[in-house]
Order: structure tokens, then sequence, then C-alpha cells
């Protein structure tokens, strides 16, 4: 569930545009957006547009769709412009979403509105029959509305790298009672409060976080030399018998970037709690220590050393030889 930034979701058989959509109204007015949907197939398709709610799916910002209660009220505010048509191959269809808000009404409001084609569709592999669905989150402002976020955790996955990524995690809490979407920055520098060498951004996809829940938050400074990159093939990412990536590493890039000793990574998080904007802060420091390279150079000066060494003693013995001559 991302800000409307995200332009479209392609299923098997439709596109729906956009992914999300975030509407503010306040109670006892009237709010209304429209809803595109293309056909991806061959043949002319009749759609129906279906209302559904939908809540966080753990902490990822993955969106669990799940079919309204009897008893929500706020799904009779909802009216579409047509609930049924037929949609030719490779043209957009729009549909108007109008909301009524009673006066009663506060908070925020979740839906997703399913396009769900009638027939079944060949593709090149089998027989699908797609759906997509569109999230729309509802803010019905009023005065006693909360937003607050706390930052849970900010760590790196690892406290020692050989060579770079290294992967941050950001784990946000939402303690109000109205989504909110979080903005911020990672600084990466050479002491605390150094000049910064790298900034990475944390949500720009402008990502929600729903009242109650715990959403993480993943960014990666990988500006280094040499990095570690995913393997792919054929654009694909290529995975190991433990079903996790496989990288390699790679030696192209600029020499002056070579990373070694402590690093820190300083968080600025942003959030509006409806008057002004509320930084909050964290850091995490970790060492990049290409301990195996240092180990050959090591091996190799010990070599080298030792070499020189043997050398000059030959040298020795035969001067003494000659000498005694």
């Amino acid at each position: 569930f991302h800000h409307t930034d995200a332009a479209t979701s392609t299923g098997t058989v439709l596109t729906t545009s956009p992914v999300a959509i975030d509407l503010k109204a306040d109670p006892g007015t009237q709010t209304s957006t429209n809803l595109q949907v293309q056909n991806n197939s061959t043949k002319t398709l009749t759609i129906k547009v279906k209302l559904k709610e939908f809540k966080a799916n753990g902490d990822s910002g993955q969106a669990q769709i799940f079919d309204p209660p009897a008893n929500d009220p706020s799904i009779a505010w909802v009216t579409f412009s047509r609930t049924e048509f037929s949609a030719d191959p490779g043209v957009w269809n729009s549909v108007k979403m109008t909301i009524n808000l009673p006066s009663t009404a506060a908070y925020g409001y979740y839906y997703a509105v399913e396009f769900v084609p009638q027939s079944t569709v060949q593709t090149s592999r089998n027989k699908v029959k797609g759906a997509n669905a569109i999230f729309v989150l509802l803010n019905a402002h009023t005065n006693d509305e909360k937003n607050t976020l706390v930052v849970k955790s900010f760590s790196a996955d690892k406290s020692l790298y050989q060579y770079l990524p290294a992967n941050f995690s950001l784990k946000v809490n939402n303690a109000g009672n109205i989504y909110t979407a979080p903005e911020g920055t990672i600084f990466i520098s050479r002491s605390l409060h150094g000049s910064p060498i790298a900034t990475l951004d944390i949500n720009p996809g402008a990502g929600n976080v729903l009242p109650d829940t715990n959403r993480v938050f993943h960014a990666s400074w990988n500006d280094g030399f040499p990095v570690y990159q995913y393997k792919r093939i054929d654009g694909q990412v290529v995975s190991g018998k433990d079903g996790k990536p496989v990288q390699t590493l790679h030696w192209s890039g600029n020499v002056s970037k070579f990373r070694f000793g402590k690093y820190y990574a300083r968080l600025v998080l942003v959030y509006k709690n409806g008057a002004q904007d509320v930084p909050v802060n964290a850091e995490v420091s970790f060492w990049v220590i290409p301990w195996f390279m240092i180990l050959i150079l090591v091996v190799i000066l010990i070599l080298v050393g030792f070499g020189i060494w043997a050398l000059l003693k030959d040298s020795k013995k035969v001067y003494r030889w000659f000498g005694k001559k």
C-alpha cells in the first residue's frame, strides 16, 4: 500500500492505475477519485468491480485483502459509476469511486477495489483468472487525529563487513490513530557528526504505516570498491541451494572508493504530526575491513621479506667464501 508515486500494477490479465490512492475529506462531506484498468488479453473481457478492505500483512509493507464484516458501515458509503463493464483489449477504462462520509466518520479507512475478469484467459503457460486491486486510503480528518511514529530499531545487518554493501533496517511503529508516511535519510560518515560521504533515502516510495502496526524499511550502501553484487542470468537474480541470492565480488569501479575502517550511519526520520514536521534520530556504527585481502598482502610481504633475507644471507656466505680465497 504505497503512495500514488507508483503508477500501475500489472497482473496476468489486467493492469490497474494507480497502485494506491491517498484521499482526505472531512466528516459529512463527499470525495471521489478515478480508477483506471486496462485489459491485457487479446479478447474482450467482462470485468466486475468489487469492494473489499485491507490491512497490514506483517511488517514488510504488504497488504492483506479481506471481505468486509457484514456490520461495517463504511462499505455503504462507497458507490461506483459502474460495477460491471466490457473491456476491449489494450483500452484503458475509467471507474469513478465516490465516498459519502457521514458526520460520524473519523480517522482512517482502508479500501481495496478489486477488478475481476469474468472469464478464464489463456496465457503462454496456463489458464489464469487474474484480478488486480487498487488500494484506497481515506483520512476522515478530525481534531483529535494523532500522528505519532516511534523508531523501534535501527541496525546494520553486520557489525563487520569485508566489502560493501552495508544493509540497514529501520523498524517503525505507528502509535497514532491515522496512517502516516515517514520520510528520511541515512547519512554515512567516518565520525558520528562528521561530513557525510554518502546519503541513503528511506521510504522513497512514500509507503504508509498503518495505526498499531510496525513496518520495516531497508536501505543499502553499495558505493564502494570492490563491491558485492547479486549474480544475474538473463536479468534474473540467481539463488543458491539455501534459497538466498548469490553474490559475487565485482572489481570494476573507482579505486578511490576503497572502504576501510569504522563508519557511522546516522538516521534522520521525519513525519508530519498534523501541525509540523517531527524529526526522529538514531545511529549505528560498523566496520569495513577487507581482512582476506589484508591477509593475502601480509602473506606476500612475509614471503618477500623471507626471500630478501635468504638472498642477503646467501650473499654473505658467497662474500666470505671469496674472501677466504
